[in-house]
């Protein structure tokens, strides 16, 4: 049985540099936008559209496709091609992230605790990053060299864009506690302590 730590985040709240420490800790790959690509590539999608449409909701496909029914018609089906490219990368992702999860690896984003939750030979630790608004845009502010405002703005707007994604896709609530195995506060502990957190959690399942 694999072993999938799946990371949810808040934009700006290192995510992604806690999940790329947790895969160094354990020595396993690690996977973040790799899947858009690879999903692309399944689907013969184009790269620089499906980057466009990452992590973005449409509001055109019906909740019982995703939730089941589209795995009985496949990715070659008249409909799945008549469906917008946020779907059918939504649905190529789907495929592509139960491949990755057939060994242990970290995933970041795209609804990864949703999709495997109910997989067979896949342990699950399911995690949410988040800190204060301040710590966020401060993080970003280093990262990406933007103003306050327009950090703040920014990352208000990904929130946004991720929360309705995420919902609109599984049906549960962003970044709600009963969503997940363990939530962390990394203004608190630091992206390190974060890491060997979940390092030493995923161990134990």
């Amino acid at each position: 049985m694999s072993k999938v730590i799946t990371i949810g985040r808040k934009y700006g709240s290192a995510g992604i540099e806690v999940g790329k420490k947790v895969a160094e800790l354990l020595n396993i790959p690690f996977y973040d936008k790799e899947l858009v690509e690879m999903a692309a590539k399944k689907d013969n999608l184009n790269p620089e559209t499906v980057k466009e449409v990452d992590e973005r909701a449409t509001n055109s496909l019906l909740y019982s496709v995703v939730s089941g029914n589209y795995s009985m018609r496949g990715l070659g089906s008249p409909m799945y091609y008549n469906m917008p490219i946020n779907d059918r990368l939504f649905i190529a992702q789907t495929g592509v992230i139960k491949d990755v999860a057939k060994s242990d690896c970290v995933i970041v984003g795209r609804c990864a605790d949703y999709v495997l939750d109910e997989e067979e030979n896949v342990n699950v630790l399911s995690v949410f990053i988040y800190s204060s608004n301040e710590y966020c845009i401060d993080h970003i502010i280093e990262e990406m060299g933007l103003t306050k405002t327009k950090a703040r703005d920014l990352i208000n707007k990904s929130n946004k864009r991720r929360k309705n994604y995420y919902e609109y896709y599984t049906g549960r609530d962003w970044g709600a506690m009963a969503n997940y195995d363990l939530c962390i506060d990394v203004e608190k502990v630091g992206v390190e302590n974060a890491a060997k957190l979940i390092a030493e959690c995923a161990k134990m399942i």
